[in-house]
């Protein structure tokens, strides 16, 4: 499973890197704007305003300081050093991918001001490899059982998944630059995991 969701999302980020810029794509992307755009009511504008603050860097930022105090308060410091490493790796990847890709953001009628390049959507991108590895310390540190497992997993979905459609509803972003940063985002996490485990395996055999 892990391993197909890796493949799938390779292919997707190489894909969509080859191919956003063509006619097709954009005609696509322009017409899901559209949608969007023609269903934004007064609630749903609060509803997407709220998610997308979730996603921001004032409050990642801020989820970031917190786990990082708690875990030096227990003394994992190498849990510590990864939840700082991750969120500032993360976006650090995604500034240098919009400055290859340099996409224009979409010139419709956005409902909040944007800088920056949109290809991949940083939001996306940044919320998928962060939170994504603060759930999985959260169930490797407390031992999770496999039903709170699948309940925390299915609420972090959610929430990731709003804050990638508050990009495309706020007209800040296209689908295929949510849908990049979701894949760039996922393969990111992956590669944390990864370094993590390889570093904490390393620790505990120099220090058996």
């Amino acid at each position: 499973m892990k391993w197909m969701t890796i493949v799938i999302c390779l292919f997707l980020a190489i894909g969509l890197a080859l191919t956003v810029e063509q006619p097709l794509i954009n005609t696509y992307d322009v017409k899901i704007l559209m949608f969007f755009e023609d269903i934004r009511t007064a609630s749903f504008n609060e509803l997407f305003y709220f998610f997308t603050e979730i996603g921001s860097i004032k409050f990642l930022l801020l989820l970031a300081i917190i786990v990082t105090v708690f875990l030096l308060m227990k003394k994992c410091y190498l849990e510590s050093f990864f939840v700082m490493f991750t969120f500032w790796g993360v976006r650090g990847a995604n500034y240098m991918l919009k400055e290859w890709f340099e996409r224009e953001r979409p010139s419709f009628n956005a409902l909040i001001e944007v800088g920056d390049y949109s290809f991949p959507s940083g939001h996306t991108m940044n919320s998928i490899a962060f939170i994504g590895f603060l759930l999985y310390l959260f169930v490797r540190i407390l031992k999770v059982g496999i039903k709170h497992r699948l309940l925390w997993l299915f609420l972090t979905l959610i929430i990731v998944i709003l804050i990638a459609v508050s990009r495309v509803y706020l007209g800040v972003h296209y689908l295929t630059d949510v849908v990049a940063g979701a894949c760039y985002g996922v393969l990111y996490l992956f590669l944390i995991i990864y370094l993590y485990q390889f570093a904490s395996a390393l620790i505990q055999k120099n220090g058996a």
